[in-house]
């Protein structure tokens, strides 16, 4: 014990030496300017792109949006930065849109547009891949969950999305956590 007080008294006479005779080999500068001040939370929007076979987020400054805007900005697709960074969507508005939306504190309801011929330029699964979710399923429900999350202070897996076409009575619901993201 007599150690420790020792060792803790004779760096406290170093600091204090250091303090009153500026002989520590510290150099007195001037006022320096420490940069912009810290904003705290920045309000923003997260979109669903694709890259490669996988969903990425990208992240706007750009207050909250109900989330028929948030879903209407994602269909008009990667900003011309985003194009360059190599994202792309999977949702063509001739064939996704209009969506009609509603939603509550962890489910959301998409209903598509009725069917319509798919454009030529759309790439077609060949038969024999596994069925799985499209990716264009992936933006819309990995976007809408992650609006009304950041809304309602919630997990966004925790959020249901289910798609609804017109005519057709059976739904499909997905959580974002379904798609493969990166």
């Amino acid at each position: 014990m007599i150690f420790r007080t020792s060792r803790a008294a004779a760096a406290l006479a170093v600091v204090i030496m250091c303090t009153t005779a500026a002989g520590c080999g510290i150099a007195p500068t001037g006022v320096r300017d420490g940069g912009e001040p810290a904003v705290g939370f920045r309000p923003s929007t997260r979109l669903y792109f694709v890259s490669g076979a996988r969903l990425r987020a990208v992240i706007r400054p750009i207050p909250p949006l109900t989330l028929k805007e948030t879903l209407d900005l994602l269909m008009d697709g990667p900003s011309a930065d985003e194009r360059k960074r190599g994202l792309r969507t999977n949702l063509l508005p001739d064939v996704h849109g209009p969506l009609k939306v509603s939603a509550g504190r962890a489910r959301v309801l998409i209903t598509l547009p009725p069917p319509r011929p798919t454009p030529a330029e759309v790439p077609q699964l060949p038969s024999t891949d596994v069925p799985r979710p499209e990716l264009s399923l992936g933006q819309l429900t990995c976007t809408a969950a992650g609006a009304v999350a950041a809304r309602e202070n919630i997990d966004p897996d925790a959020v249901t999305v289910v798609f609804r076409e017109p005519g057709i009575s059976r739904t499909e619901s997905f959580h974002c956590s379904e798609f493969p993201r990166g």
